[in-house]
């Protein structure tokens, strides 16, 4: 059973890069099945995933740390009930990866799986304001790329040219070993990623301590502009925020995706009912004001 671990902060595009690995998976006649952690109370991108295919959630914590031996037990399960070619692990945004390859790494697993890649996920949009983000961050965003197999640069097509070349720069200098690569809306080849890797193995530390999230059941009814109005309002320790709301003047469900000022809201029909709901995520929420 080969693994794929998909990292990358808040907002980046794993899940959009997922579902382009599902599908080359399925076009290559391998049986995938994905393990997804979410960092929040209920689970989000779970419902984005586009294909049928096995999958197993660990929410309301993060898997590369509280979370971590429920990956082994997942993963075992997975195993057992649908014996998968390939299982793609999608992180949580705040998970250093490294530390997800550790907790894949027990005596039951070892003889049934295969780490062939860690994909860091990079937001070449968040990387040009990276300097607008708290310390901690930076340094959480910079050490989960340093030890990827693979670095993919996602959303080239929303910035300079000058300003990719200078990151691709970067990013060869931090992460010497990683197969760098470049794309737009998470288009990534698997091919790529099942080649030999060497991934690099070191005692890591759990830099985002303070990282909490905040969910809120049935978010109150309010128009498309004014909750526009309330995620623009929201302070620099509000990370990302996603979810399911109705507005009052819309007849669709909407897919919420907030990160860093970025707004995205997309009207969704969805196969099955859902409820809606809000995950917020960010630094010392307990002092911040919410007015989702």
């Amino acid at each position: 059973m080969q693994i794929i671990i998909i990292g990358g902060f808040l907002g980046g595009g794993k899940t959009t890069t997922l579902n382009h690995l599902i599908t080359d998976a399925l076009d290559n006649n391998l049986n995938p099945a994905v393990l997804m952690n979410e960092f929040g109370k209920m689970s989000v991108d779970g419902q984005l995933i586009e294909q049928e295919v096995p999958m197993e959630e660990i929410v309301d914590g993060c898997i590369c740390c509280a979370m971590k031996a429920n990956v082994s037990d997942q993963l075992h399960q997975l195993y057992l009930d649908y014996q998968p070619d390939i299982v793609f692990i999608e992180c949580s945004g705040v998970a250093e990866p490294l530390a997800v390859v550790d907790a894949c790494s027990t005596p039951v697993l070892a003889p049934i799986i295969q780490i062939r890649s860690i994909v860091g996920v990079v937001d070449a949009t968040m990387y040009e304001r990276l300097d607008a983000y708290p310390a901690d961050i930076q340094k959480l965003f910079l050490e989960q790329l340093r030890h990827c197999s693979t670095l993919f640069v996602n959303k080239i097509d929303l910035v300079a040219i000058e300003a990719t070349a200078k990151l691709l720069r970067e990013l060869e200098s931090m992460n010497s070993t990683a197969n760098i690569l470049v794309g737009s809306y998470g288009s990534l080849s698997l091919k790529s990623l099942l080649e030999a890797t060497n991934i690099k193995r070191h005692d890591s530390q759990i830099l985002h301590g303070d990282i909490g999230h905040y969910y809120i059941e049935a978010p109150q009814l309010k128009s498309k502009a004014e909750f526009i109005d309330d995620l623009s309002d929201l302070p620099n320790d509000v990370y990302r925020v996603k979810g399911f709301v109705h507005f009052t003047d819309e007849q669709h469900i909407y897919l919420v995706q907030y990160a860093q000022g970025e707004i995205e809201l997309s009207p969704i029909q969805l196969t099955a009912d859902v409820p809606l709901y809000l995950v917020v995520i960010g630094k010392n929420l307990d002092n911040v004001d919410i007015p989702l």
